[in-house]
């Protein structure tokens, strides 16, 4: 015998019941199911050769905007990420070119949407996939030395400066790992393009770091040249005026091809020693030279999250 609810035969109200059920889950999913974040318009094309032997590459933008000039993809996978360069894992020729990005974030979008967008556009013009490891890797710890450190802070008006220098609108800053709003290399390389940054030179007859910037900033810039990662772990918080110049040995070897620069001169090989002994008949190489700042490399191994590339393409697809 069959029931009656308001009129209704019970089979006709489940039926309208499980109908309600999937039309509030579909009109759920559709609200979880929202689009990811993405710029609003895009230029993203290879860069054009460097001239002579000078490699220079930019971060910044103007407010509503973020720009890189000359990137290499480790540069941008990790800022799209938020890891370091060496947390990257893939083909050699990741930092041997460099892209021309020009991209317009949405009106009102929020700063920390910036790297999401960027991972967006990855994807997108470059197809790129990958996936998370955890790996131990052989590290250098940036550690105070015996005596203490011989750091000179930096002054307050000068900060004040670089604050403004570092003004690089959403998704522009920080600058890039170990330098200021631009990075330079090459036999005849005079700087970074001006104002208070941070300034690197390399070329084939050695490396100079100079510029204010924390111990944080600085074991960036020294991941750059080092054979491997270097770790602040110095206790030091405060902003400091570096300048050290070195010769390259064979415990450097990461920046010759990241920057398109030759790789160290044969006269500075280490022969597989340790910083502690290695050979130094040219110059100082970077131990001595950070043991003038108090401070110390000190080999280690760490456990660390590496970003290992599945697919990527090396030309970009069409704006």
């Amino acid at each position: 015998m069959s029931m009656r609810i308001n009129g209704f035969p019970t089979p006709i109200v489940a039926a309208m019941c499980a109908a309600l059920a999937v039309f509030t889950s579909s009109g759920a999913f559709g609200q979880s199911a929202a689009a990811p974040p993405a710029f609003e318009v895009a230029s993203v094309k290879p860069a054009a050769p460097p001239t002579g032997n000078i490699v220079m590459r930019r971060a910044g933008g103007d407010p509503g905007m973020v720009r890189y000039d000359n990137a290499s993809l480790t540069m941008l996978i990790a800022r799209a990420y938020g890891v370091k360069n060496y947390q990257i894992s893939g083909p050699d020729w990741l930092d041997s070119g460099g892209y021309d990005v020009v991209a317009k974030a949405p009106a009102g979008a929020a700063t920390e949407l910036i790297p999401a967008m960027l991972q967006a556009l990855l994807a997108e013009r470059f197809k790129l996939t990958l996936h998370r490891e955890t790996k131990t890797l052989p590290v250098y710890a940036l550690i105070v030395g015996k005596g203490g450190p011989k750091l000179k802070e930096a002054d307050p008006a000068s900060l004040s400066a670089v604050a403004g220098a570092y003004n690089l609108g959403p998704g522009g800053g920080p600058p890039p790992p170990g330098a200021g709003p631009s990075m330079v290399a090459g036999s005849g390389a005079k700087g970074g393009g001006g104002g208070p940054n941070v300034r690197i030179m390399m070329t084939d007859q050695g490396r100079e770091m100079k510029g204010l910037m924390t111990m944080a900033g600085l074991t960036n810039g020294l991941s750059n040249f080092m054979d491997r990662p270097v770790l602040d772990m110095t206790g030091l918080k405060g902003t400091y005026d570096i300048d050290i110049s070195w010769m390259p040995d064979e415990n450097e070897r990461r920046m010759g091809g990241l920057m398109g620069l030759p790789p160290p001169p044969p006269g500075g090989d280490s022969g597989g020693r340790g910083p502690e002994n290695a050979a130094d008949p040219a110059g100082a190489s970077i131990f001595s030279a950070l043991d003038q700042l108090g401070l110390k490399l000190d080999p280690r191994k760490s456990e660390a999250e590496i970003l290992v590339i599945d697919h990527v393409e090396r030309v970009p697809t069409e704006n």
